[in-house]
């Protein structure tokens, strides 16, 4: 995908600067538009399925943990923007992710399937042809399809094209901002998530006159990667986490101011989601893809709607990020996947809304899963499994009786008191279900194998993950 402002060095230094200055306007620009979406009761969500107009933007932000966001309560003013969406939108209080490793996460995303059912867990793993995907739904339905990412594990050869009329990363720009990274040391991954909104605003402004979905791939959280004007947290590695999540709450503000100056914001639903959390030593790690805690697998889940709610709507109980594309096909009766675990939570959103309960409503399990080698050429394969019975959570490897760990989410959603030893019925009766999710078969024909040349697999090692071969 080309650039709006392409060819000379010049012409490329002169649309960043205009891009910086946009984006460092953005919040008074975002605020005085309110009229770009009239306010409708949530009881307008069942009349998208009948319009033939609304568009879907999915904006996946790598490695944000939900605790970090001012609306998840976090004392820091770390992403106003999207505080400011999820006031006149709906926001999932509790969501938890499938894995904390990008690939294992993103396949449970797009298939909306736990990982056992598609069975991506290790670096050489990728979803097969086969499968349908929520991108061929949409382009079969008639809409211009786009994938923009930055992460190499959702790159085309790991099978996440599917259905896309255009997916790339984009290309570099030179980059304009400061960067903290997780591993000291480390190569940097080029460019910046400027590149992907500038690539986000050339499409749109290429494809407003008609319905579209675009997914996009941010990763500065994930690099730690921040603006100057964005730095207002110190210098610690915590401090630059939250610094990049400012910068990329910026980066949302362009995009949102785009969709309004092109007139589709009132007809444009937004997701905002995340693959998995990361880890600041709450149980002794720092990073994430190394175990299925909570830090690293409570994740956002905010819907900005085509019209502002007149209260914002919070749904409280647990729900799963498999959860996410049914919903999405369900809001514009779009055909269901096949063969999907994860299931619609409109009927929540409506409850919530209501003030009507909504645990009856709710999914009240959930799975995650860490193949512990994934990065390890040659390994045998050792998964961490989690299953979630509200209000309990156990963590198992089937492999090693002994590494056991059972959790009361409501009394300690952090996860710090293990209370395997005291609750042994509850153990005898949810292991069994980690151990059969680990040793069953992916459904066939929804995973392949393929080979990484040295190339790929440098272009992975500058994420910060170790590949051994």
């Amino acid at each position: 995908m080309g650039r709006a402002v392409g060819g000379r060095r010049g012409g490329r230094f002169l649309s960043l600067a205009i891009a910086l200055l946009v984006l460092g306007g953005v919040l008074s620009q975002v605020r005085i538009r309110p009229a770009a979406r009239p306010e409708r009761d949530a009881s307008e969500l069942l009349a998208l399925r009948d319009r033939d107009d609304v568009n879907v933007v999915f904006v996946l932000v790598d490695t944000l943990r939900a605790d970090h966001l001012g609306c998840y309560g976090y004392e820091r003013d770390t992403s106003p923007i999207l505080d400011r969406f999820a006031e006149v939108g709906v926001r999932f209080a509790r969501v938890r992710a499938q894995s904390s490793y990008t690939k294992t996460s993103m396949a449970s995303i797009w298939t909306a399937a736990n990982p056992p059912g598609h069975g991506i867990y290790r670096y050489s793993h990728a979803l097969a042809e086969g499968l349908r995907l929520p991108a061929e739904i949409f382009r079969d339905a008639g809409f211009a399809t786009a994938g923009i990412y930055r992460n190499g594990w959702v790159a085309p050869n790991f099978g996440f094209g599917q259905g896309f009329d255009v997916y790339v990363r984009p290309a570099p720009s030179a980059d304009p901002v400061r960067a903290q990274r997780r591993a000291p040391g480390a190569p940097a991954l080029k460019g910046t998530d400027l590149d992907v909104t500038e690539a986000a605003v050339e499409f749109l402004r290429g494809h407003a006159h008609r319905r579209f979905l675009l997914y996009l791939h941010y990763m500065d959280v994930h690099q730690y990667l921040y603006e100057e004007e964005s730095a207002l947290f110190g210098t610690r590695y915590v401090d630059a986490y939250d610094n990049a999540i400012h910068w990329t709450d910026r980066n949302l503000g362009r995009l949102f101011k785009e969709l309004v100056d092109l007139g589709v914001m009132d007809r444009t639903l937004v997701v905002i989601a995340s693959d998995h959390g990361e880890a600041f030593y709450e149980h002794g790690s720092e990073g994430h893809a190394r175990n299925l805690y909570a830090e690293v697998t409570l994740v956002p889940l905010v819907l900005s709607l085509p019209f502002r709610l007149p209260q914002p709507v919070v749904v409280e109980p647990l729900v799963r990020n498999i959860d996410i594309w049914p919903t999405v096909l369900d809001l514009l009766g779009l055909p269901p996947l096949p063969g999907a675990e994860g299931r619609s939570l409109v009927p929540l959103i409506l409850a919530a809304a209501r003030g009507e309960p909504q645990e009856p409503l709710a999914p009240r399990t959930a799975e995650a899963a860490l193949d512990l080698t994934w990065g390890r050429v040659g390994a045998e394969p050792t998964v961490e499994f989690s299953v979630t019975e509200w209000p309990w959570r156990l963590l198992a490897i089937p492999s090693d009786p002994d590494l056991v760990q059972l959790y009361q989410l409501a009394e300690d959603p952090g996860e710090q008191r293990d209370l395997a030893g005291a609750h042994p019925e509850l153990v005898a009766r949810l292991l069994p279900r980690v151990e059969a999710a680990v040793a069953g078969e992916p459904l066939p024909g929804a995973r392949e194998e393929v080979e990484l040349d040295e190339m790929r697999l440098q272009q992975l090692r500058a994420l910060g993950y170790v590949i051994k071969r």
